[in-house]
């Protein structure tokens, strides 16, 4: 009996051990499929890229840009005369100073000499109301003589500035002179105290004999280091006739000795100068004055209390600062203006109702101051 409880006790520890051992297997065996990863199943073909999608290349069309015409700004010609807009073939005549010189106008001295060889003439009622007076300006010209020459007036500290011009004249009154002493940068080459480049002409009075010469003037500022070596300030010139109204008779009523007519000539495109009725010509070579432009300059004319003479005529203060009215005439036309005052050193200038400088025809230039209720006529 207890060699066969032995025996199945034997058999029932090896079922034992062998239910365990079979666990233990179980148990190493889901250990091992829990520590290996489930394998990625590798795809028959790889999946289709993409086809990148093409991105338009836009061309912008450029709108036009308008380039505007630059036109070159023509160099100033060296050889144009300020004075004239008149081209001269020596520089050297336009590397000096403009002469401003005092030239009468007394009826039994004329015809002048050199007057109407000058490039601009002002002319001015003088003290007593009974004749007028020239000053007139020379720059290329070469005038042989210029005559008569008379005393100095107010309207040169005026006039001679505005052209850094030599004042040549034969004297003045004593508050005259002052005046002239006390003017800045005014050369005056008054004949009292500056004799050599006058002389005397036989068969004249004292009204018509005192002389000189473009020449000698420019010799003697020469020797005195008085010479300027550039050109002056001056005006717009354009061949091209303004705008206005018909101007081709001028009647200006100065005193009965010196009253004026300008005749419009259409042949040569200038302006025929008569005085007192009569053609009014130039002494050195017999023909008649003429003038491309003539300006007519509406100026105050003030009363004054310096004494000009042996009858006590007094000076006349003429107004040529500030502005004023003015007529510019040429080619036939008058133009309606306004003066206006430059800065000193530069002549005075002339526009229009635009505002626009008024340009003068090429050539040489009178300008008549009248007082500002003068009835000039303008046919």
């Amino acid at each position: 009996m207890i060699p066969m409880l032995d025996a199945a006790r034997r058999r029932m520890a090896r079922s034992a051990a062998g239910v365990a051992f079979a666990l233990l297997l179980l148990v190493l065996l889901a250990a091992c499929r829990a520590a290996t990863p489930e394998p990625t199943p590798t795809p028959t073909s790889p999946p289709p890229s993409p086809s990148p999608t093409a991105t338009p290349t836009i061309t912008l069309t450029p709108t036009p840009t308008h380039t505007p015409t630059v036109t070159p700004t023509p160099t100033p010609d060296p050889n144009i005369n300020p004075l004239t807009g008149l081209r001269v073939e020596d520089r050297a005549l336009l590397n000096r100073r403009v002469l401003a010189a005092r030239i009468g106008n007394d009826p039994n001295i004329r015809p002048q000499d050199g007057l109407g060889l000058a490039e601009i003439v002002y002319e001015e009622v003088m003290d007593g109301w009974s004749v007028t007076r020239f000053t007139a300006l020379f720059l290329a010209s070469d005038a042989e003589r210029i005559r008569p020459l008379r005393s100095a007036r107010l309207s040169g500290l005026a006039i001679a500035p505005q052209y850094d011009a030599a004042y040549v004249h034969t004297g003045a009154s004593d508050r005259i002179r002052w005046l002239i002493s006390q003017a800045t940068d005014f050369q005056d080459l008054d004949e009292f105290f500056h004799p050599q480049p006058y002389g005397l002409l036989a068969g004249y009075d004292w009204r018509g004999r005192i002389y000189t010469s473009v020449a000698r003037v420019h010799d003697y500022l020469e020797q005195r280091d008085l010479e300027r070596d550039t050109p002056p300030k001056g005006y717009v010139f354009d061949v091209t006739p303004p705008v206005g109204e018909p101007g081709t008779e001028i009647h200006i009523p100065y005193p009965q000795s010196s009253v004026v007519d300008w005749a419009y000539d259409a042949e040569t495109g200038r302006y025929l100068r008569s005085v007192q009725g009569q053609p009014h010509r130039e002494g050195l070579t017999g023909e008649q004055i003429a003038a491309d432009n003539v300006i007519v300059f509406y100026a105050e004319h003030r009363a004054t209390d310096i004494v000009e003479d042996v009858n006590g005529a007094t000076a006349i203060d003429i107004v040529m600062s500030g502005e004023g009215r003015a007529l510019v005439i040429r080619d036939g036309q008058a133009v309606e203006a306004r003066w206006v005052q430059s800065p000193p050193g530069e002549p005075i200038q002339y526009y229009d109702a635009d505002g626009d400088i008024v340009p003068l025809r090429p050539g040489t230039t009178w300008i008549q101051i009248v007082p500002t209720d003068y009835e000039v006529v303008i046919e």
